[in-house]
């Protein structure tokens, strides 16, 4: 990702700026202060910060005024008397602080703090100038290059988010818009299916608005969908073109992810309503409570004895849904964690992105091990097995697709061409190619030979590994504490 306020990514959900206040004390403070008013204008796209330097007198009112046009930000102050914050600030809004000293502050995107827009208060020595906005070192590699080839939605702000191919490998791909998140575009309603060549066709949900963002295909060739903002499941006849909505019982359910069983049931997550839900193939929707109070269920997934897995996102932990209904928890040991996607393997180990932590898990035979990303504050998000069993996931916030070898627990990151791009979805067609989406760079892309370019990227790290002494860092092992529950399902 070519770095921006895009990637401040808080528990909030928000886009955050740092302004680090250097204050200093000052012989003339007694003296009057001028009363002026002046205004930085963050925006989505460079250049961030308008202007990115700014002098102004002791007294002034600095206002950030936020004009998006789709992101939320949030302005803290840091002084030595404390901290101030401006709360969310959504697209079409502002906040204001008045600086009373001289002081240098600088307002740096946390995850990146060599992107940055500095205010001079007053008369502050100019070493102390230089020292501050000095640009800071990058911290972060921005992957590997490879071939990409990138396909752009003629929808505006469709924020494509999950993708899964059918039998013939066309990308289904859902086109949910913003609503949630700290992203403010309006929710949509439509969905597509993209060829190999490019071609798009799009589709509209019966419901308006109704936010798609979870799919998959049946063995049958329909699509089905969970429909966020309208809580409900959507299935979709591709030959008819037809469509049929499920209403979820539970209201402001928020359904995200989603999985086919075996039985030709759907089971889903409600992130709102902190359930797991079964849709049958005769349209009854049963409803498993989540034992943990706002557990907030993200990610779901099948193992091979029809068990499902969640992640459950403020809650911490991983969850598995036994067949007798009863509930096994799994604490993870980086508190708020904020695990996200979630897969079981071939060798049914599952494994878990925790967007909090920038760190991949898995849990096997009891024990849970983790392995720190190469960079920090990543946000990692999605991710899916290839044939050679090796795991790829994205990095929502590290604008990169990362790929982690079971055997040794290597990482390598390969680059995305376009800057802020926010990948979500992943999926493997059947020649092996691996699909993503770009939720705000709106486009879907695809890597044509993912497995080879690991096998390099990984043979090449060997190498400099050997060349430097280097090793790479153990994971973090750990015994897993699963606590059990049983729950009445709800129909």
């Amino acid at each position: 990702m070519f770095p921006s306020l895009k990637e401040c990514f808080r528990r909030n959900h928000a886009a955050t700026l740092i302004v680090a206040m250097l204050a200093l004390a000052w012989a003339g403070i007694g003296m009057a202060a001028d009363t002026r008013t002046e205004t930085v204008i963050l925006n989505d796209q460079a250049p961030y910060f308008q202007p990115k330097r700014l002098k102004v007198a002791r007294g002034t009112t600095v206002t950030w005024e936020n004009r998006g046009p789709g992101l939320i930000h949030t302005v803290v102050v840091a002084t030595t008397e404390g901290m101030r914050s401006s709360g969310p600030i959504p697209p079409g809004t502002k906040w204001s602080h008045t600086f009373a000293e001289d002081a240098v502050v600088k307002a740096s995107c946390e995850i990146h703090p060599y992107m940055y827009g500095i205010v001079i208060v007053g008369d502050p020595p100019a070493e102390l100038i230089a020292t501050t906005e000095s640009q800071m070192p990058s911290t972060a590699s921005p992957g590997i290059v490879i071939d990409i080839v990138e396909f752009p939605i003629p929808v505006p702000n469709s924020v494509p988010g999950i993708l899964f191919p059918d039998a013939q490998d066309n990308i289904w791909v859902t086109l949910g818009g913003g609503g949630w998140g700290n992203i403010a575009h309006p929710p949509l309603s439509k969905f597509a299916r993209l060829t190999a060549d490019g071609d798009l066709s799009i589709y509209d949900t019966q419901t308006p608005g109704s936010g798609p963002s979870g799919v998959r295909v049946g063995k049958d060739g329909r699509v089905y969908l969970t429909l966020l903002m309208a809580g409900r499941i959507a299935r979709f006849d591709p030959t008819t073109k037809t469509i049929e909505e499920f209403r979820i019982p539970t209201d402001t359910s928020w359904p995200t992810g989603l999985e086919l069983a075996t039985d030709g049931a759907v089971w889903f997550n409600e992130t709102k309503g902190n359930k797991v839900g079964r849709l049958s193939v005769d349209g009854i929707i049963t409803e498993y409570a989540v034992p943990t109070v706002d557990g907030r269920p993200t990610g779901i997934a099948l193992d091979s004895r029809g068990d499902v897995w969640i992640a459950e996102r403020d809650g911490s932990k991983i969850a598995q849904l036994r067949k007798d209904g009863s509930f096994i928890e799994y604490p993870l040991p980086t508190p708020r964690a904020k695990p996200a996607g979630i897969l079981v393997d071939r060798q049914d180990r599952v494994w878990f992105a925790q967007r909090e932590a920038n760190k991949i898990g898995v849990i096997e035979n009891g024990a849970l091990r983790e392995y720190p990303l190469p960079n920090p504050k990543s946000g990692p998000f999605y991710l899916v097995e290839d044939q050679s069993g090796l795991i790829w996931f994205s990095e929502t916030f590290g604008n990169r697709i990362g790929v982690l070898n079971p055997a040794d627990g290597r990482i390598v990151e390969f680059a995305l061409p376009t800057p802020d791009s926010w990948p979500g979805g992943l999926a493997f067609d059947s020649q092996g190619a691996l699909w993503f989406t770009e939720q705000l760079g709106n486009k879907v892309a695809m890597i044509a030979n993912p497995t080879e370019a690991a096998r390099k990227a990984f043979a090449a790290q060997t190498s400099a590994n050997a060349n430097s002494n280097a090793h790479p860092a153990p994971p973090q092992h750990q015994g897993v504490g699963a606590h059990s529950g049983h729950d009445r399902p709800t129909h």
